[in-house]
């Protein structure tokens, strides 16, 4: 089983939209991709950059992979982007990757957790409570190309805090905000 493509059409559009207020947090040397190794490990408030991706949390500098690394695959359609403001919604963008790339296999441990689930995004906030949103995936199951029609909403409880990653960010201005940041990821039908 593999993952494919995560977009919106006309009829189902992709949005994702920040609950409670507030914003997307971008790091301003951020991309709609996932961070570099290498800033994370300059900067590591970019870890909670909001992106989209499949199967990948992090990627390889410039340059090439290295030992033991594989190249992010991941295409985002043109006139896709940015992530910014209160929500995202596109009815004719979204991403995928190249059939049979490794980073869509959810048993692949070289590509994110490798427990059977494909994370498809990263989304963080500043200020905010949470995320909702509708997209559509496509995915390949016992050997058949499949197109299921998503909807999220996820608020924290305050005690899942530390479990779902969360960071308190210090904003630009030194005032304290704080972040909820959710990665998504779809379990594939066995």
């Amino acid at each position: 089983d593999l993952m494919q493509a995560v977009s919106g059409t006309v009829n189902a559009p992709l949005l994702i939209q920040v609950e409670g207020g507030g914003t997307f947090y971008n790091h301003f040397l951020g991309g709609d991709q996932a961070p570099l190794t290498t800033l994370v490990g300059a900067f590591p408030i970019a870890a909670f950059d909001t992106f989209v991706t499949i199967g990948v949390k992090q990627l390889i500098a410039p340059g090439g992979p290295g030992p033991g690394q594989t190249e992010d695959l991941l295409t985002i359609t043109p006139g896709f982007g940015p992530i910014e403001g209160t929500q995202f919604a596109t009815t004719t963008g979204g991403w995928a990757i190249i059939p049979d790339a490794a980073q869509a296999d959810p048993f692949n441990p070289d590509f994110f957790a490798g427990d059977g689930r494909v994370l498809i995004g990263q989304f963080a906030t500043a200020d905010g409570t949470g995320f909702s949103g509708t997209m559509l995936l496509r995915f390949v199951a016992n050997s058949q190309v499949t197109q299921n029609y998503v909807s999220f909403f996820h608020v924290p409880a305050p005690g899942a805090v530390a479990l779902l990653g969360m960071a308190g960010l210090r904003g630009s201005r030194g005032r304290r905000r704080r972040a909820v940041t959710q990665d998504v990821r779809h379990e594939l039908p066995r």
